[in-house]
């Protein structure tokens, strides 16, 4: 019989920038990541006399959600990369991020550089703790 194996303990994901510090995800309770890529990799063009022409396009960069606990040491990380996003003086230093994922069982990466928040996250004030959801932007997402 064959099967598959995924197991989300042993997936590493370390989000590094260097005016803010890393964050070793897999170590704070993750909720989800998700890596989301922007472009299409071909799409098709119809000619006036029938004829198809494949275009092979060249997009890497996408979009990241990252869920983490509530209150928990990802949340607060990202929550620093937000403060210090809101007021850098220096803009060219916003998108130097990277995310790394690697998943040991499987042996894919995933590599993520160029990577920014998009946006400060939604906050839900509940009876019990929530995940918090995160979107950051890359550049370029390359898989190994």
């Amino acid at each position: 019989m064959a099967y598959n194996v995924y197991s989300l303990p042993d997936v590493k994901s370390v989000l590094y920038h260097p005016d803010v510090g890393t964050a070793n995800l897999h170590l704070c309770g993750i909720g989800k990541i998700t890596v989301a890529a922007a472009g299409d990799l071909s799409s098709h063009t119809a000619t006036a006399d029938g004829y198809v022409v494949v275009n092979r396009l060249k997009t890497t960069n996408g979009t990241i959600q990252i869920e983490v606990p509530q209150n928990s040491i990802g949340d607060d990380f990202l929550r620093r990369w937000a403060r210090w996003a809101k007021n850098t003086g220096n803009p060219n230093r916003i998108a130097l991020g990277t995310l790394t994922i690697t998943d040991t069982v499987s042996g894919f990466k995933t590599i993520c550089t160029g990577v920014s928040l998009q946006k400060a996250p939604d906050r839900t004030y509940d009876r019990m703790a929530t995940n918090v959801s995160y979107t950051l932007l890359a550049t370029t997402i390359t898989e190994q």
